[in-house]
């Protein structure tokens, strides 16, 4: 991993540009060359994989209530190694890794922090992804999105904290659906969540925290065939 960081460049006193470069490199795992197991097969002749990424954004305070972050990025990598089904299945297993031409990912990072009143807080991050096969040996695959790595994120909360150690907060999590075959002809469905978090100081030295996530009890797969496991306290 070889990177270059820009420094940032700040505009005023309250607007701030920056800016990074990455040449990067990422061997196979152990697991990527040699696994045998029901699930997959490894595959001894992975190459590394080899790409540049940068972003450029912006930081803009927003007066002393807020801090807004916009940020763009682009990842461009050659023989991305990602995992390919066996159909039929090889000696029983049903998958292997193999590597992609090319994958180029753009998408845009937003964040925005508020104090909403004394010890009242709130925030809000979205990113964009879009990562695209530009070369591969399968010609179906060609300017399609890359799997399980395109789903959109948006989180969202409101918290209560004190310098008395006290926090609330209510957090929504939500992911959109994405594909799990590089052809695109299966995907998965999004989800939403809402967590709740509590942290109590009962003394100098003891704290209670408690947690329920996934308040609704939502039911939904990150992977085919392995569904969440639903409220958890």
């Amino acid at each position: 991993l070889v990177g270059l960081l820009l420094n940032k460049l700040a505009i005023s006193d309250s607007t701030t540009l920056r800016a990074n470069y990455i040449r990067n490199f990422r061997a196979p795992t152990i697991a990527n060359l040699f696994n045998n197991n029901p699930t997959n097969i490894g595959n001894p002749e992975l190459k590394p994989e080899k790409g540049d990424s940068f972003d450029i954004g912006i930081d803009q305070k927003l007066g002393n209530i807020g801090l807004l972050r916009l940020t763009f990025f682009s990842n461009t990598v050659s023989d991305t190694i990602a995992f390919k089904r066996l159909t039929p299945p090889v000696n029983g297993n049903t998958g292997t890794w193999e590597n992609i031409g090319l994958v180029k990912t753009t998408g845009i990072e937003a964040s925005l922090n508020l104090q909403l009143a004394k010890n009242f807080y709130a925030f809000a991050n979205y990113t964009a992804n879009d990562p695209r096969i530009l070369e591969s040996s399968n010609p179906a695959e060609v300017d399609k999105e890359l799997r399980f790595a395109g789903a959109d994120k948006l989180n969202l909360g409101v918290s209560y904290e004190n310098p008395q150690g006290w926090y609330l907060g209510l957090l929504m999590n939500s992911l959109n659906g994405y594909p799990t075959n590089n052809t695109n002809t299966e995907f998965l469905s999004g989800y939403t969540t809402l967590d709740f978090k509590l942290r109590v100081p009962l003394s100098d030295s003891l704290i209670l925290t408690s947690s329920v996530d996934n308040i609704f009890n939502q039911r939904y797969q990150l992977f085919p065939g392995f569904p969440d496991g639903g409220r958890v306290f």
